[in-house]
């Protein structure tokens, strides 16, 4: 399966995801809940963000364009990421981690099928 394939099966069962979670409705959060479940999300955005400079410090300057599409792919999912969770509209915080959660563990596998590939 290409990444392309992987990327568009995500991105659908994002969508169903979405859609599903909007279409139920669940009680609302209490605050302190809501808050640990924010603060738990921005610890592990700024652990993405720490594990992405030692990933560009580790990383050599020359790199193919493989390489470099992969790294702009991964870069661009990322910003998405943030502005989903910069959005004014936090009405399911949980469903918003789960999803944080997959796409983490998404990103991590195609990191490691990459760096297999490499070497």
């Amino acid at each position: 399966m290409e990444l392309k394939d992987v990327i568009l099966s995500t991105l659908a069962e994002l969508d169903d995801v979405v859609i599903q979670s909007s279409a139920v409705k669940t009680q609302e959060v209490p605050i302190e809940v809501e808050e640990t479940i924010v603060t738990k999300a921005i610890e592990e955005v700024q652990n993405v963000q720490s594990f992405a400079s030692v990933l560009s410090q580790e990383m050599p300057s020359v790199g193919s364009d493989d390489e470099v599409r992969m790294l702009e792919g991964i870069r661009e999912r990322l910003l998405v990421l943030f502005e989903g969770f910069q959005s004014p509209n936090n009405v399911n915080i949980e469903a918003k981690v789960d999803l944080t959660l997959n796409f983490f563990e998404y990103l991590l596998a195609t990191i490691d099928n990459r760096l297999d590939t490499i070497r």
